[in-house]
């Protein structure tokens, strides 16, 4: 498998990546896309439709095995270490975050028998001084404890995206109450965190649509009984189109809305605040 990497002079990401490779003794090429600019600008305009720019341009390292593009070095990383078991999975998605920090890491989306692989990214990408962001969503709070028993991450956000249903319609299980309480445990304990009820498209009959009232206030009971702490803070956020999840087509939600989620999670959660 011959391996491509198009980078950018004095990029972290790329340095990242190229550690990775080296370390492991996996040979590769490298294409400055500056010092390269024909080079780099064939390939850009004949793999245009597959390329992400964020708002600041071309998110590098490109990594090219002459089958499959991958960008940013989370999930170049990650393709390394798992071929696309992480990202098919949603363990590792872009990063929506610049200068310096990194996302697009969700715990709870990993598999069982890829956890190895994720901690190994997730040290990385700290090692090499990316300013990680974790998030989670209440699932699987063994994970969430080793991630944080390698003082990697700089903040960890636990993101509620529903009641119980909506995480057996996501994920084919209901949400288990000891698992979120632990997770809750774990992310108050952490220095730099945030719990937040994250509105997210949802499918409903075969629509996509953003959360009623309804939901946020059964998400908020679920909340509750898991922790049992009126006075859990808790921020009421919403997916943007800037997140890597998207709006999925739906206009943004409205504040009228945003308003009807705290006051439905205020009914068990008193300190919910729009974020």
């Amino acid at each position: 498998m011959d391996i491509t990497l198009y980078t950018a002079p004095d990029c972290i990401r790329c340095k990242i990546v190229k550690a990775f490779l080296n370390e492991r003794g996996i040979a590769y090429d490298t294409i400055d896309f500056k010092a390269q600019a024909e080079k780099f600008n064939t390939f850009y305009r004949t793999n245009r439709p597959k390329i992400y720019r964020n708002p600041e341009g071309v998110e590098f390292p490109l990594f090219y095995n002459g089958e499959v593009i991958r960008q940013g070095s989370g999930e170049v990383i990650a393709y390394m270490l798992s071929g696309d078991a992480l990202k098919h999975s949603g363990a590792v998605t872009r990063s929506d975050l610049l200068h310096g920090w990194i996302s697009g890491l969700y715990l709870s989306c990993c598999p069982k028998d890829h956890e190895e692989n994720f901690l190994t990214l997730v040290k990385h990408l700290a090692d090499g001084g990316l300013t990680v962001c974790m998030q989670t969503d209440g699932r699987n709070s063994a994970l969430l404890e080793k991630v944080l028993a390698l003082n990697a991450i700089a903040k960890l956000q636990l993101n509620i995206l529903g009641d119980s249903s909506v995480y057996e319609s996501l994920y084919g299980q209901a949400m288990d109450s000891a698992d979120l309480a632990k997770t809750i445990e774990l992310t108050r304990g952490f220095a730099n965190s945030e719990i937040r009820y994250l509105a997210s498209p949802l499918t409903v009959g075969g629509a996509i649509s953003w959360p009623d009232r309804a939901m946020a206030l059964s998400a908020g009971k679920m909340v509750f009984d898991a922790c049992g702490d009126h006075q859990l803070p808790i921020a009421v956020d919403k997916v943007t189109a800037e997140m890597p999840q998207g709006l999925q087509g739906l206009k943004p939600v409205e504040d009228a809305l945003m308003l009807k989620y705290r006051s439905a999670l205020r009914e068990h959660l008193f300190k919910a605040e729009i974020a």
